[in-house]
């Protein structure tokens, strides 16, 4: 379906998984009560596998790890039984030949619309501030962060926060091709939102600022890298971190105006 055809035929439900999960008909919530917690994990868990042919097997090795045969099978049954119901939509969950499907002229999920926003192909001469800025609109925080800390849950939270910082990175560096530091910088400083642990970033970031003559921005800059390292890691930054510093230190030490030390 095209973009424009889905303006004129939107989506029947929206679903909403980074950040705070949210379900919504049209624009009225979904109030989703405890005793369906396990349907609501089924549609998280499609979403996160994919949500096209996702194997029965694969669904109950996530959802009910500890189940088998017949009984797990049937848990997983009432479980998409329940789904629909509580969409009031069977053809929006479509299962054939053992697997599962949601169906996508049915619903919209923000993580499907980052990953084709992702995919789009990308014109370097264009602004990519523009981009990462309708990347984050979507990225309102990472995959399920409030819900279950299951292992499908966490890989799918990992692989989207690592293209999502790559994204980031990649647009930055655009950036810094075209001289654009203070951009760049900006760039930079989302990308430590997300990862504060990344010694790429910061050195990225104090490239910028050297560049644009922010000595001391830069030193801040490496020292809170340093910190948390040293906090949370209890390493030091590494050779290339450290080199970096003492060049900006360096430039520091013969800027007219002041000391950044």
């Amino acid at each position: 379906m095209t973009s424009a055809t889905a303006n004129v035929f939107p989506k029947r439900f929206r679903v909403h998984v980074l950040g705070r999960f949210r379900l919504t008909k049209g624009d009225i919530p979904i109030t989703i009560p405890p005793r369906l917690r396990k349907p609501q994990e089924l549609l998280q868990a499609l979403i996160a596998l994919g949500g096209i042919e996702v194997g029965a097997s694969v669904l109950i090795d996530a959802l009910w790890p500890d189940s088998e045969g017949d009984a797990a099978y049937h848990a997983l049954e009432s479980a998409l039984y329940r789904l629909r119901q509580l969409l009031g939509a069977r053809d929006a969950v479509l299962m054939e030949g053992g697997k599962v499907s949601l169906n996508r002229d049915q619903l919209w999920v923000d993580m499907w619309e980052f990953e084709e926003e992702l995919q789009r192909p990308h014109d370097p001469e264009a602004n990519g501030i523009e981009r990462i800025g309708r990347l984050r609109l979507l990225y309102q925080g990472h995959f399920l962060q409030h819900e279950t800390e299951r292992p499908w849950v966490l890989q799918a939270r990992q692989e989207l926060r690592d293209r999502w910082l790559r994204a980031i990175r990649d647009a930055a560096r655009e950036c810094e091709r075209a001289r654009r530091w203070e951009d760049a910088a900006t760039l930079y400083r989302s990308g430590i939102e997300l990862d504060s642990l990344n010694e790429g970033l910061y050195r990225g970031l104090m490239l910028c600022h050297q560049q644009l003559g922010d000595h001391g921005e830069a030193l801040q800059a490496y020292r809170r890298c340093r910190e948390l390292l040293t906090r949370f890691l209890g390493i030091p930054p590494n050779a290339k971190t450290q080199a970096l510093y003492h060049s900006v230190r360096e430039c520091a030490a013969y800027a007219p105006v002041g000391s950044a030390l």
